[in-house]
């Protein structure tokens, strides 16, 4: 099990890393994640049989099919980012859609979608996670003074970190944890020196659950499977019978921020994160960015990097897409951008080029 340590000023802690890490969907995709372009058709296919099966399926699947249209041979389907859009204009406005759908009930359906994806991405994903534990491996190996800014949900990254280190290694989530202070002092007097790598989750986390009342984090490490069958509470397919909070009874919400053009980055927890990440991003040598593509709907991250990004750092893009979108995507960022084109588990396999990479040694030349 990993430890999250909740302080940046705590020992281990690196100053001015010598490379940053940016992960996409790219990068857990390899250990088996689904991309968010096939997550919204495994939910409304039969390939899943039990979101079929389960209320919370049913009512979100009936939600998507009276307000959007899709073409299953031409495997032609809403977007996420539509979806969200969609429920989150009705619940920025705090209007009702019809008496079907009152506001209420559609801020319980985002909910509930969001569940859906916490199911999809636990059931398609391999758990043993080789590629990521390849990497630690690496980190490990070669250089431990990195930092991690992941755009992805899914707990694969620490769970990999957890294998490699399971005595005195720490996650740093940037944020207070309400239910880790006690666990932390604990393995503080155990290992006095563990070792800290800090992991920003800049779209939140599948095993986050937030309370809006205290606005407290509560981790649940141990949280990487749904059971969509459980019991919930009156309409709210989103809600679960699990997880409350111990300061004021009130039910938590899975922190994530959805793939939305509406993307509610000024939540104070997230806004924590996105403020560590760009104190990281500018004092760190190179910033190494692994299947991300800069999507439309990102670009509060795009003005991020643009902020913080100086003339003379180097980027790096681990990525083996053809699409030159992508190139002039980053060359919008700065002119010193190198781009190898090799999958995440390809670019671990050339220990040369990790070495070089992680070491600073030689001089990483371009395939691109």
């Amino acid at each position: 099990m990993y430890i999250p340590k909740t302080s940046s000023n705590y020992p281990g802690h690196f100053i001015g890393r010598d490379v940053v890490f940016v992960f996409g969907a790219g990068a857990s995709y390899a250990d088996g994640a689904p991309l968010q372009a096939d997550i919204l058709p495994l939910i409304m296919s039969d390939e899943l049989p039990d979101i079929r099966k389960s209320k919370i399926g049913q009512t979100v699947t009936e939600f998507i099919a009276e307000n959007f249209a899709w073409d299953v041979n031409a495997r032609i389907y809403p977007t996420l980012e539509t979806v969200f859009g969609f429920l989150d204009y009705f619940i920025s406005q705090d209007e009702h859609l019809n008496a079907q759908y009152p506001n209420a009930r559609i801020r319980a359906i985002k909910e509930g979608l969001i569940k859906l994806i916490h199911y999809v991405i636990s059931v398609k994903s391999n758990q043993q996670g080789k590629t990521y534990r390849s990497f630690w491996e690496a980190v490990c190996r070669y250089n431990p003074n990195i930092a991690i800014l992941t755009l992805n949900y899914d707990t694969l990254l620490e769970d990999a970190f957890s294998n490699i280190h399971p005595g005195p290694g720490y996650v740093d989530y940037c944020i207070h944890l309400m239910n880790y202070d006690l666990t932390e002092k604990k393995q503080m007097h155990r290992y006095p020196k563990p070792e800290a790598v800090k992991i920003m989750k800049g779209h939140g986390s599948l095993n986050w659950k937030y309370c809006h009342c205290c606005k407290q984090v509560l981790l649940t490490p141990r949280d990487t499977k749904i059971d969509l069958f459980e019991e919930h509470n009156g309409e709210d397919p989103g809600s679960s019978a699990k997880y409350y909070c111990p300061i004021d009874a009130s039910e938590f919400e899975t922190l994530i921020i959805p793939p939305s053009h509406i993307k509610k980055i000024s939540h104070l927890v997230i806004s924590q994160i996105l403020s560590e990440a760009m104190r990281e991003i500018r004092s760190c040598k190179k910033v190494l960015f692994v299947g991300y593509s800069f999507p439309d709907a990102d670009v509060h991250f795009k003005a991020l990097f643009k902020k913080s990004l100086s003339r003379g750092q180097q980027v790096i893009v681990i990525n083996n897409t053809k699409s030159k979108t992508l190139k002039y995507n980053y060359l919008a960022l700065t002119s010193n951008v190198q781009f190898i084109k090799l999958s995440f588990a390809d670019f671990l396999g050339n220990q040369c080029l990790v070495k070089e990479i992680l070491t600073g040694t030689g001089s990483t030349r371009s395939n691109g």
